[in-house]
């Protein structure tokens, strides 16, 4: 199964893309990772916020495959730990699931249009954290959850 993380927004800063680095090497010895940024829309700052929103919806939906499995992370989702999210994984693979797509939307969340789409949706916490940031939890959270698959010692249970 391929997993792709997809990100609204900008490039990461230098100590996110270190640490995205290290995490996304040690992911490759489990499945196929990748990370894809999605530019903000023009002239975003003059558009309403549910403007904005819609048209960051029609390009995530433009660029979705019709097989892909799409899991949004929205602040109202389903919480999971760690090993639940191994779980989740597992299933996708045991389900012939060819492509995982993580979203993390805009600075405003994501439109109704994509949440309708996604098959599930996760929230990593009742914070409010940076989408940079995010990045670097959701790749290190994979990573951990394919070591609890593995039965290696990363994670601590």
């Amino acid at each position: 199964m391929k997993i792709q993380l997809w990100s609204i927004g900008k490039d990461n800063d230098a100590y996110i893309s270190e640490g995205i680095k290290i995490f996304q090497k040690r992911l490759q010895h489990y499945t196929d990772f990748d990370i894809k940024l999605i530019p903000t829309v023009k002239q975003a700052a003059s558009l309403s916020i549910p403007e904005l929103k819609k048209q960051e919806g029609k390009m995530i939906l433009d660029l979705l495959q019709p097989q892909d499995y799409l899991l949004a992370l929205d602040e109202r989702g389903k919480t999971m730990t760690t090993v639940q999210l191994a779980d989740f994984l597992q299933q996708r693979n045991n389900a012939g699931t060819r492509q995982l797509i993580i979203l993390i939307g805009g600075a405003f969340g994501l439109d109704t249009a994509v949440l309708q789409r996604a098959q599930q949706q996760l929230s990593l916490s009742s914070l409010t954290f940076p989408h940079q940031l995010v990045r670097l939890i959701v790749t290190e959270q994979l990573y951990r959850a394919y070591t609890v698959l593995n039965n290696e010692k990363y994670h601590h249970q």
